[in-house]
């Protein structure tokens, strides 16, 4: 409903922060958060075509998390006899199997390290063919970059994290509510809040 100079404004205020997400499929949504960690800019496209646009205050954007929670499924019992050429993902799926079926919303998460791992190239492609992947990619400059991405079982999560090189430093699946890593925390919404009454006095004198 903003006409263009009230949009440029909204745009100039919030800029780009440390974390976007994003959901495809249809409809899709791409979240950005602002330099206010905890406000999120959130467009909502149908067909290619912009149909919701909105700012979310909130430890990380509903409608992201609703995607990776609304499609995932129960990770399914794992066959008796493993691929021959598996090591160690076989143990970790039952783990995550385990965990992911007992879960519930306010626990913490369980988090499994891969870097302290051995795996072999067979362990990779059994992760890839029994997780699959999901609709949901985060990316977040806050902690390092960090790639996050749903998997297509319920709660688990592949959380990766690279250094300067673009190498991995830190591989992990994680199973519970979104990332941490990705999450807006209660000190800094509250920070948030500060700074914005502070804009909206500026804007109020401009």
């Amino acid at each position: 409903a903003l006409d263009e100079a009230d949009r440029m404004l909204v745009n100039q205020v919030l800029g780009e922060g440390e974390v976007a997400a994003q959901a495809s499929g249809e409809p899709s949504v791409l979240a950005q958060e602002s330099v206010f960690a905890g406000v999120w800019r959130v467009l909502e496209r149908q067909g290619g075509q912009v149909v919701r646009d909105t700012i979310e205050g909130g430890a990380f954007p509903q409608a992201i998390a609703r995607a990776a929670r609304d499609e995932g499924s129960p990770l399914a019992p794992l066959p008796a006899n493993p691929p021959a050429d598996t090591m160690n993902a076989p143990s970790v799926l039952e783990e995550l199997r385990d965990r992911s079926l007992a879960w519930r919303e306010g626990q913490p998460p369980h988090v499994v390290n891969l870097s302290l791992l051995p795996l072999t190239p067979g362990d990779s492609e059994y992760f890839e063919q029994r997780l699959g992947r999901g609709r949901v990619m985060v990316l977040s400059r806050g902690y390092g970059n960090c790639r996050i991405v749903d998997t297509r079982a319920s709660h688990v999560w592949r959380v990766t994290y690279f250094n300067s090189q673009d190498m991995i430093i830190l591989d992990t699946l994680e199973v519970g509510a979104v990332p941490e890593v990705a999450c807006a925390a209660r000190q800094d919404l509250e920070d948030s809040a500060e700074r914005l009454a502070e804009v909206l006095q500026w804007v109020e004198r401009s």
